[in-house]
């Protein structure tokens, strides 16, 4: 059995560099609204796709439209259980900064359970525990299944994948746009 859990492309986003924490909102909101850079789409990528017993995939644009860059078939609607986390942050008006710095600032802080304007950690694993019980389903049902998924969310599916006795990479958090992670499982 073969789980692959794959991040989206990479999304066509001019966002602005510069941002207060309340501005981060709409840097999220065009994020979301953006489409994907879909001639980066590797080769492999499709073969792989193409190999799959089974494609899903989130429901934000950014996925959806990813999973339609691989050309496969997909039987399945996007499902909301895969979406990512989304970035918190506060209203504050002040102090204008890098969005960069206020994406990696308020991302940590929201692993440590700052989550305003949006889905606490704590949820966010259980819906997780939630994708990768579905995933393993799936899996069992067709022999392997491939999501495209999201950056986060991908992490926290890995990590209970492999408290399930799943073999695969510990950090799929630190892999690039396209890129497949493999889990394993024998029978």
């Amino acid at each position: 059995m073969q789980i692959i859990l794959v991040r989206h492309g990479r999304p066509d986003h001019g966002g602005a560099s510069w941002s207060t924490p309340a501005g981060m909102r709409t840097w999220v909101e065009r994020y979301n609204a953006a489409n994907v850079v879909g001639h980066e789409r590797p080769e492999a990528l499709k073969q792989l796709a193409a190999s799959a017993e089974m494609v899903v995939c989130s429901s934000l644009l950014r996925c959806v439209e990813s999973r339609d860059h691989l050309h496969c078939e997909c039987s399945s609607e996007p499902d909301p259980l895969f979406k990512e986390a989304h970035l918190p942050h506060p209203d504050w008006r002040f102090p204008l900064m890098p969005s960069r710095f206020w994406r990696l600032a308020f991302r940590t802080a929201w692993f440590f359970g700052f989550a305003s304007n949006t889905e606490p950690v704590k949820e966010s694993r259980r819906r997780a525990s939630a994708a990768a019980d579905k995933l393993i389903e799936l899996a069992e049902a067709h022999g392997s299944v491939l999501l495209m998924g999201h950056k986060i969310m991908n992490a926290l599916i890995a990590t209970e994948l492999r408290r399930r006795g799943w073999r695969g990479p510990a950090m799929p958090l630190l892999s690039g746009y396209w890129h497949p992670s493999r889990y394993h499982k024998s029978p």
